[in-house]
């Protein structure tokens, strides 16, 4: 008799393949929270390395600076002005009455920060002017063919921050006198602690300012004869040892924001216009007060971040323009020795940020 294996009429049980749905929504959970961690770290990461590609910017216009100095002896000054008017704070157009004006700082930098087609630019629309009395370079040298129409497109990226973003309108407002000229700087020369005329006082005098010269300086007659000089001058800018506080510890840039208007003048590279290409420190960095400007944007609403609405003042040098930026918390700002700091929304403004703005009012600034 055969008999049988009872163990073999057992059947087996099936291998489960896969997850339950409830396990997939646990996991899914899971990746999502994960994510939710994760991705705050990553954008602080990002922008902790673009704020330190742009104060690696700030470091390349701190080597040309010297480099300018090493040259000339002196920083660039912040502008020429040679207007016989008196209206040695007004930097409009050839509308709006500016027309004996020199160039400003960042076009003498040019040659100092690799950009030899830029500076061939700028030294072809001076020569347009050479028999000439009167000039403009912000208002000419946007007009002129022969000078590429320089002023109308925006400089590389070196004078951009990469936490700001990315700007394609131009400013126009004939009123001032100027037209299509880009926008897009973020960096700007620290004009002082006070309005335009900053630098006519030692209390207030930055490490940028305003050289107004008699125009018998520059302009000549001989024979009937027009001929323009130095519309630059270079070795008039401040001196090492005009640094009376130490270059250690006078800021000479900070960063300024571009408004999304193209009636507001900031973020115009081609112009020495407060807001444009200076500041001051005045008010706080990403100061919740209203910028004053020559020329505001009367179309920025006032209820959104950044806070760039501003008053607009075009019959006195009571203007001024505060530091701004992307980054959170504050500013970076390029001290007149070459260091690169980041300086708090909060700092301390009259113990610490409009002394470390001016050159020659001898303060001792508190450690931060």
């Amino acid at each position: 008799m055969t008999l049988r294996n009872e163990s073999s009429f057992v059947p087996s049980r099936t291998k489960r393949v896969g997850f339950t749905l409830v396990e997939l929504l646990v996991v899914i959970a899971i990746i999502g929270v994960l994510v939710g961690l994760l991705l705050p770290a990553v954008q602080a990461a990002r922008e902790a390395a673009r704020r330190m590609q742009c104060q690696n910017n700030m470091k390349q216009f701190g080597l040309a600076m010297h480099n300018h100095m090493s040259a000339f002896g002196a920083f660039p000054p912040g502008s020429v002005n040679y207007d016989e008017a008196g209206n040695r704070f007004k930097t409009g157009g050839w509308q709006h009455g500016q027309n004996e004006m020199g160039w400003h700082w960042l076009a003498m930098l040019f040659p100092y920060i690799e950009q030899p087609a830029m500076w061939e630019l700028v030294q072809r629309c001076e020569d347009e002017s050479a028999n000439s009395h009167t000039s403009n370079p912000c208002d000419h040298c946007e007009w002129s063919a022969a000078s590429g129409h320089l002023g109308r497109e925006q400089l590389p990226s070196f004078d951009q921050c990469p936490s700001a973003p990315l700007v394609t309108g131009q400013f126009s407002d004939g009123s001032y006198g100027l037209e299509a000229l880009a926008k897009g700087n973020n960096y700007a020369a620290c004009w002082g602690s006070g309005d335009m005329l900053s630098w006519e006082s030692d209390v207030t005098r930055g490490a940028f300012g305003t050289y107004y010269v008699d125009q018998t300086k520059i302009i000549t007659y001989a024979g009937g004869v027009v001929s323009a000089g130095d519309r630059f001058q270079n070795r008039n800018g401040m001196k090492s040892r005009d640094f009376l506080d130490g270059l250690s510890n006078t800021m000479c840039m900070s960063e300024i924001i571009n408004a999304n208007s193209t009636t507001d003048i900031r973020g115009v590279w081609m112009s020495p216009a407060m807001g444009a290409t200076i500041f001051s420190a005045f008010l706080n960095p990403n100061s919740v007060e209203m910028d004053v400007l020559a020329a505001c944007g009367d179309d920025i609403v006032d209820n959104r971040l950044p806070r760039l609405a501003c008053l607009e003042v075009r019959d006195t040098a009571a203007i001024f323009a505060a530091a701004r930026s992307h980054h959170t918390g504050g500013v970076n700002v390029l001290m007149a020795d070459g260091a690169v700091r980041f300086v708090t929304d909060s700092v301390d403004n009259l113990r610490i940020w409009r002394p470390m703005s001016t050159a020659q009012n001898k303060e001792i600034i508190p450690e931060q």
